[in-house]
C-alpha cells in the first residue's frame, strides 16, 4: 500500500498558506541570526529559548504538511483522500503551548527573573525523568546523571528571592517539579498579547482533539467532504501563523540579532508580520454583548 502527501492548491487556503511561508522563513532568518553568537558568561541558559524556538518552528513546518491532502492507493485502482485536520489541530495546540511556555519563561526585562523560571522549568523537565523506570544500563546512567543535576539545582532555586512571590504550598510545588504553579496557560496567554476570550475558544477547542471528547469525534464524522476537512484544518493553520507572528516579535525584543533580522526583512515579510500581530484590543469587537 503506496502513501503519499500532495499539496491542495485552493483560492480560500492561497493567502494563508502564502503567510504562513513569509513568517516561516522571517522565524527561521532569526533563529539562524541568534544562532552561533556569543552568550554572556554565565547566561548558557538562554540558549533554551532557542531550542524551544526551533521546537516551534519544526511544529509548525510539521502542521503544514498535515492541512496537504494524503491520498492512500489500495489494491485495484482504489484511492481514499482525505485531510487529517484532526492532527493538524493537535499540532496547532503543541504551537500554542510551546509559546506561552517561552514567553512565560524569557519575556521578563528582569534577567534573573527569567533565570529563576528557566531553572524552575528545567527543575520540572529533570523531575519527569526521574519518574521514569530505566530498563537499561545505559538509561540508569542517565538518572544518576539526571539525580545530579537536580541536587545542584534546588539549593539554587531555594535561595532565591523570586520563591517569595509564591505561598509556602505553592513553593513546594515548584521544588517538587510543579513548574506551572500559580498561572494557567489563559493567564499567560493573555499576558503575551492573546485576546482572553479568542483564546479560550480556540485552545479549549484545540484540546478537545488531542484529549479525544465527543465533540471532537462529532467533527470529524460528520467532516466527510474534503472542503470541510480543508475548512477545519486551516483554522489551525491561521492560529499558528498568529502564534508565529507573536514569537517573531518576541524573539526580536529577546535577542538584539534577532531584532536586525526583523529590521532587514522585506517590506514584504514586515506587512505580513503586522498583518497577523493583531492585539487583544483589535479583538474584543469581537466579543462584545
Amino acid at each position: 500500500m503506496e502513501h503519499e502527501v500532495e499539496p491542495i492548491c485552493t483560492a480560500p487556503l492561497r493567502d494563508d498558506h502564502k503567510d504562513f511561508a513569509t513568517l516561516l522563513n522571517l522565524m527561521t532568518a532569526l533563529i539562524e541570526k541568534v544562532a552561533g553568537t556569543e552568550i554572556p558568561e554565565g547566561q548558557a541558559w538562554l540558549n533554551d529559548a532557542q531550542i524551544l524556538a526551533t521546537k516551534l518552528l519544526k511544529q509548525a513546518c510539521s502542521l503544514k504538511v498535515l492541512v496537504n491532502r494524503t491520498s492512500i492507493h489500495l489494491p485495484g485502482n482504489a484511492v481514499i483522500s482525505f485531510i487529517d485536520h484532526s492532527s493538524a489541530i493537535i499540532l496547532a495546540r503543541a504551537c500554542i503551548e510551546t509559546f506561552i511556555a517561552y514567553h512565560w519563561i524569557f519575556n521578563s526585562q528582569d534577567r534573573k527573573r527569567m533565570e529563576f523560571r528557566h531553572g524552575v522549568w528545567r527543575l520540572g523537565g529533570l523531575m519527569d525523568r526521574l519518574v521514569l523506570h530505566p530498563s537499561t544500563a545505559e538509561a540508569r546512567e542517565v538518572m544518576v546523571k539526571t539525580q545530579a543535576q537536580v541536587d545542584s539545582l534546588l539549593p539554587l532555586l531555594e535561595i532565591s528571592p523570586y520563591l517569595s512571590e509564591y505561598s509556602s504550598k505553592q513553593v513546594k510545588q515548584l521544588l517538587a517539579g510543579n513548574w506551572r504553579v500559580g498561572w494557567s496557560w489563559a493567564e499567560e496567554a493573555e499576558r503575551a498579547g492573546f485576546n482572553r476570550q479568542y483564546f479560550e475558544n480556540v485552545y479549549d477547542h484545540f484540546c478537545g482533539y488531542a484529549h479525544s471528547s465527543y465533540i471532537s469525534s462529532m467533527q470529524i464524522g460528520e467532516a466527510q467532504d474534503e472542503a470541510d476537512q480543508l475548512m477545519l484544518a486551516n483554522s489551525a493553520l491561521q492560529a499558528c501563523v498568529h502564534v508565529m507572528a507573536m514569537f517573531i516579535n518576541h524573539h526580536a525584543i529577546l535577542f538584539p540579532e534577532a531584532g536586525e533580522a526583523v529590521q532587514h526583512a522585506s517590506q514584504g515579510q514586515k506587512r505580513t508580520l503586522d498583518r497577523w500581530s493583531f492585539t487583544a484590543a483589535d479583538m474584543s469587537h469581537l466579543y462584545d454583548k
